[in-house]
């Protein structure tokens, strides 16, 4: 579990924004505000929440096509918070774009009480996109501030190659096919191919391995795709 989880929050409604992020800030969580879509993706450029709550009536980008864009990038869980509580729209957001719908106006203790289960369901003995993973005595990756951690030198990595590291590191020991990892690792509008999917490896591989020609870590798996080959000693 991490020392505390990043919740981001996205409303263009000032009032209930601000008041959303105070009564999360007093309950121990990290925050990141947003007041509208765009503002909110290019946030998770620099570093990745645990969990969003989005408003789904704003301008230039509804929560739920913010949502579907965030999960291109990053999976996390989503709480949709809107006053929109017609019967076609709140299923709509729980079968497509939502892990859970909340009507305005609402009450904080029953927010809180959902986001700690979500977070608790979601994450419960896999990895989040805030945790730091050690790997060995010699290696760790701190995916909130999306750096690499070697013999004690922070490496940065660029977006791809920290989210083709962490669809990784979901299972350890496990290839992860390629098309898996083009699918999820390039989002946000961006796209990949096999080349470029290589080139995003043997980046990595530099910043990770001793020797890249002869990798420990992140190995090829023929005709399958690629597999962090070292299982985590502790952080997952």
């Amino acid at each position: 579990m991490p020392a505390r989880w990043r919740i981001l929050v996205v409303d263009d409604d000032t009032i209930i924004r601000r008041t959303l992020v105070s009564n999360l800030l007093n309950d121990g969580f990290e925050v990141m505000a947003a007041e509208s879509g765009q503002s909110a993706l290019t946030m998770v450029e620099s570093s990745w929440p645990d969990l969003a709550i989005l408003d789904l009536m704003m301008p230039g980008m509804t929560g739920f096509e913010l949502s579907d864009r965030l999960r291109r990038y990053v999976e996390i869980p989503v709480i949709m918070l809107t006053s929109i509580s017609d019967e076609a729209t709140t299923v709509r957001g729980l079968e497509q774009h939502a892990d859970d719908y909340m009507t305005k106006p609402y009450r904080y203790p029953e927010l809180r009480a959902r986001v700690n289960k979500l977070l608790t369901k979601s994450y419960e003995g896999g990895l989040h996109p805030g945790e730091l993973v050690v790997i060995d005595e010699d290696l760790s990756v701190n995916f909130g501030q999306h750096i690499l951690l070697r013999k004690g030198e922070a490496i940065p990595l660029e977006p791809i190659e920290l989210r083709v590291l962490y669809l990784l590191l979901q299972t350890p020991t496990v290839a992860v096919a390629t098309t898996t990892l083009l699918r999820k690792a390039w989002g946000l509008g961006e796209e990949g191919d096999q080349s470029s999917l290589w080139v995003r490896i043997r980046s990595l591989r530099t910043k990770l391995e001793d020797n890249p020609s002869k990798p420990i870590y992140l190995k090829t798996v023929r005709g399958v795709g690629y597999v962090f080959d070292v299982q985590p000693r502790r952080g997952l």
